[in-house]
Order: structure tokens, then sequence, then C-alpha cells
């Protein structure tokens, strides 16, 4: 399980490189403000607003925004270059703000990594005033052409296998539940729509250097060195084969999700 306080310092070594590593974050982040569709000088919360993708977007939609994420580092860099959107830590279970504060709540990539979604969900209805919208983008889980990669990674750092969640344990946050979330949060005229942005790699090294930063950078060391050599090289020999059969592409997509608090 990883701690409020190292997911925080996660976050602020990457707030040189988020937007890099994370490459669809500004893309979505666009596509998620304009699903939303705010009038000019509509009242914005973002939450969890990393390094500012969605921010941005609606700063050039010309509302008037307000950001909170858990990494101060981000935030305070957010603020150096976006001056005009007040950005602070924040605790998106309790942000603090007065009840209908805002007319529109967006959270991008944020739900799927909340340990109780409908908790925040709640508190986004509390600050919104009557009429308000709420906004949020979901990471769609998808092996895709990565099969042999998730085999592979099962091997090697889960040799006893990947077993279900204990019932009390809900799995990974899906678009259908996100939307029953949402309407028992109180939200109505629940919509999503799908956004698919596949990235090509231009070979085996450039898929390695990739996987890096999102976990196999921690988890390679931690082999014994044969193990880890074996690990690459057989990283490389299924990446190689990936590449002659059709290319390098990771297959992203996400889903948007859009609700009224009436």
């Amino acid at each position: 399980m990883v701690t409020a306080a190292q997911a925080k310092a996660k976050y602020d070594q990457l707030v040189d490189r988020y937007e890099d590593i994370f490459f669809y974050v500004a893309d979505v982040g666009r596509d998620l403000v304009a699903f939303a569709d705010p009038a000019p000088g509509a009242r914005l919360l973002d939450v969890g607003a990393g390094r500012g993708a969605v921010a941005r977007a609606a700063l050039a939609k010309g509302c008037a925004v307000t950001a909170i994420d858990a990494s101060p580092l981000m935030m305070r860099r957010l603020a150096e270059e976006h001056p005009e959107i007040s950005a602070s830590e924040g605790d998106l279970y309790r942000t603090g703000f007065a009840d209908g504060s805002f007319d529109l709540v967006t959270a991008g990539f944020v739900m799927q990594v909340l340990d109780d979604p409908l908790a925040a969900l709640t508190e986004f209805r509390r600050v919104l005033a009557p009429g308000g919208t709420v906004a949020l983008s979901l990471e769609r889980q998808s092996v895709g052409r990565l099969g042999w990669f998730q085999d592979l990674s099962i091997e090697f750092f889960a040799p006893g296998g990947v077993s279900e969640p204990p019932p009390d344990q809900p799995g990974p946050l899906t678009h259908d539940r996100l939307d029953a979330l949402l309407g028992e949060a109180g939200f109505e005229g629940v919509t999503r729509e799908t956004v698919e942005l596949p990235k090509p790699l231009s070979g085996p090294d450039a898929l390695w250097d990739w996987m890096m930063p999102r976990g196999l950078a921690e988890m390679v060391p931690a082999l014994p060195p044969e193990r880890g050599e074996e690990f690459r090289r057989r990283f490389l020999e299924g990446a190689r084969h990936m590449h002659e059969e059709g290319g390098i592409v990771l297959e992203f997509a996400a889903t948007l999700h859009r609700a009224y608090y009436r």
C-alpha cells in the first residue's frame, strides 16, 4: 500500500517530466473541458490538477480556475507558470470550500486511484452550485497487444499469480461503476464518451524507456541481478516480436463522464 506521503513524494519527483511520461493527459484534459462545455467566466475547481492539463484548458475557455492537488511542488509550479490560476495543496475529500462555490468540478484521471471515490463525488457535489456540472476522465484498462508483457510481469514479479481481490474489496474502477457512483452521489443526467489516443513507439528500446518510469525502475532493481538481466532480455525479445508483427503502438483510451447537480 502506498502511503499519502509516498504518493506526494512520487509526484513531486515527476513535476518536470509528468506530461512527458503520461503523454495523454494534455490531450484528454482539453477533451474533458470541451465535453464539460463551461460558459466563459464559469467558476471551475480542478481536483488532482497535477501539472495543470485540465486547468490550462479551462483557463483558455475563459473559466475562473481553482486547482488543488496533493503534491505541493506541482501546485507551486502551476501557480508560478499560470498566476491567474488559484493553485494550492488540498485534500479532495475535504476541500475546505464553502457549499455551492463552483459551477464546474473536474477531475482528470483521479477517480481510479482513490480509496473512496463515492466520498470524493459527494464532496464535489457539495461545493457545486445548483445546476453545476461534474466532469471526469477515467483511464480504460486494456492489455491489447501487450499481453506478453503482462504475462512476463506476472512470471517475474508475481510468481504465484494475480489473485482476485477479496469480496469486500472492489477491483479497478470501471466506467459503468463510475456512472453508478455518480448517481449514488446525487448527480443526474450522466453521460459519457470514449476517446482513443494510440501512441506509436520507434522500437523495443523505446518501449523499455517508456515503461521504466511506470514501475519497472523500482521493480527490476529489486530482482536478483541475474533475474533482472533475464527480465530485460526477455522484455526486449517480446518487444522485438511485437515490433515485427505490426509495430509497437500503445493502445491508450479513456472515458469522459459528465453529470449535473440539479
